[in-house]
């Protein structure tokens, strides 16, 4: 038994060995960390920035131009996974969930110098073949221009880049995008839907504030009310410029809302006293789909 052993445990080495050769070691590292969880964010732009030039040679994304036109759609048929009921701890909403999350990055042509450059932002899937979110004014908002502004791509938590193709629904109140990108084939990460939250109920968001990427925070909902003639609700959890799309977390990792915009509040001597963290609640999401 134990000479049995040992040839076993040799064979195994040697496929290890040859594996590791062959670039098909499980390694869970990616392309654009140090360490495992410890993730270089000038190299995540690296990485798109090539992904991207390579899909713009390759495979042609959509024009940006052609997909700003797509947000008159208003509807989508689409099957959603069931809501998750169990509480679970913060960390593991994280981890349950970060792989559902992407990277959005718009290709644009620089004023400045002869190159293209991405601009960051944040999406979630939600149903197969590469269904996700982010909002309306990544397509078409104040930071948007349809001559200098190429192609969308999105990078998901393994580091792979793909091209938007379409623009399936969307809502300028709303601020609400539902996107197709070329998936090729790949099972991916789906994140489920819950319901509105009251005030006072647990949030959390994965976002990539100001390119800082896959960044946790948390809080609580304060209040709901309407705003432009839409249903908004305010929460505690932090986010900035780079946040817009992200998915808003329940305790039982349920999507509950899309994080949206910031309101900066000042008093009369123009002094900063707050600042209002706004999205939008999971249910304005729901009635784009079918």
């Amino acid at each position: 038994m134990k000479l049995r052993f040992s040839k076993c445990k040799a064979i195994l080495s040697a496929m290890l060995l040859f594996l590791g050769l062959t670039g098909y070691s499980q390694q869970s590292k990616k392309i654009y960390e140090s360490e495992s969880g410890v993730t270089i964010d000038d190299a995540v732009f690296q990485h798109i920035d090539q992904q991207a030039f390579k899909l713009m040679e390759q495979r042609h994304p959509e024009r940006f131009a052609t997909l700003a036109t797509q947000l008159d759609n208003d509807h989508v048929d689409l099957k959603l996974l069931s809501s998750l009921r169990k509480k679970i701890k913060l960390s593991e909403v994280y981890q349950k969930n970060i792989s559902g999350v992407l990277v959005v990055a718009t290709i644009y042509k620089c004023d400045d110098c002869p190159n293209n450059h991405i601009r960051a932002s944040t999406g979630f899937i939600i149903a197969e073949n590469g269904i996700a979110v982010t909002n309306y004014h990544i397509f078409k908002g104040d930071a948007t221009n349809e001559n200098s502004d190429l192609a969308v791509v999105v990078m998901d938590y393994d580091g792979k880049v793909y091209a938007v193709k379409e623009i399936l629904a969307a809502s300028l109140n709303d601020d609400l995008a539902i996107f197709k990108f070329d998936a090729i084939g790949e099972k991916t990460k789906i994140l489920p839907l819950g319901q509105d939250v009251i005030p006072g109920q647990d949030v959390s968001i994965i976002s990539h504030p100001h390119s800082m990427f896959y960044s946790l925070t948390s809080g609580v909902t304060t209040r709901s009310y309407i705003r432009n003639g839409t249903k908004k609700t305010s929460i505690t959890a932090d986010f900035s410029q780079g946040s817009s799309g992200a998915p808003v977390f329940d305790d039982k990792a349920n999507v509950i809302g899309i994080v949206s915009a910031t309101r900066s509040l000042y008093n009369t001597d123009k002094n900063i006293q707050m600042v209002s963290r706004e999205i939008i609640p999971v249910s304005r999401l729901k009635a784009l789909i079918n």
